[in-house]
């Protein structure tokens, strides 16, 4: 029976460069594996080109860059993407400041600037368990006139 993917929409930004992740038994640093992805992403399109370069190399250039729906309508591309699985990969994070690793998913998207040449990488996380919301009752709840209160009933 199939069985209908529910994509959990809480997806994050991780922005903490220092932030550990955690893909099957590598442990990566945010920045390091946003610079590795990055890097071999190029890698990948500069050995394309390289591969059927030459007198092809302007074909795959055109090829990459534009879309000819025919002989009027041509689309000039923009910048070349390339991104991971929706339901995204199982991994851990290690924030920094948590008290521990959380379980959950990674989304990668890497985006080549076909102008620049500049490549940008964003890694995008999905915890398996929301954290507990903190509910503002918490802090009073804590407090010693509470606890007086608490003892008096």
């Amino acid at each position: 029976m199939d069985e209908k993917v529910e994509i959990n929409k809480n997806y994050e930004i991780l922005d903490g460069d220092d932030d550990v992740l955690l893909l099957g038994q590598a442990t990566f640093t945010v920045r390091r594996f946003k610079e590795l992805a990055s890097s071999k992403f190029s890698e990948i399109i500069g050995i394309y080109v390289v591969q059927y370069g030459g007198a092809r190399q302007g074909i795959i250039m055109e090829l990459i860059t534009e879309l000819c729906i025919n002989e009027e309508t041509k689309i000039i591309g923009g910048d070349i993407n390339w991104k991971s699985p929706q339901e995204g990969i199982d991994c851990q994070v290690l924030k920094i400041g948590s008290k521990g690793w959380q379980k959950g998913k990674v989304q990668i998207e890497v985006n080549k600037n076909r102008k620049s040449g500049e490549t940008q990488t964003s890694i995008k996380f999905c915890p398996d368990e929301l954290p507990e919301q903190k509910s503002p009752l918490d802090d009073i709840r804590q407090s010693e006139e509470y606890k007086k209160l608490l003892e008096n009933n």
